[in-house]
């Protein structure tokens, strides 16, 4: 198998995997009130932060990929939360 090969491979590999973890934490999301969704946000922000790997940019970019599942009061919410703890 040529380098190239390998790599393609492996970045194949990667996609999916990603692709997995987005899917399962989708499945393991959807069904939480928008009150428990708040919650996991704000802890996750707080373990970050108390961790030193507050990822701003990487909390904002998530929402952004589930935007189109939130009602409109519940994504601009998430954002001031972010913002607010920022």
């Amino acid at each position: 198998m040529k380098l190239s090969e390998m790599q393609k491979k492996a970045q194949t590999k990667q996609a999916s995997t990603k692709n997995m973890d987005i899917r399962q934490s989708y499945e393991e999301l959807k069904g939480c009130s928008n009150d428990e969704l708040f919650r996991r946000l704000t802890q996750e922000i707080q373990t970050q932060k108390a961790n030193g790997v507050f990822d701003y940019d990487g909390i904002c970019a998530s929402i952004e990929k589930i935007k189109m599942y939130l009602p409109k009061e519940t994504y601009e919410n998430m954002i001031r939360v972010i913002d607010s703890l920022k």
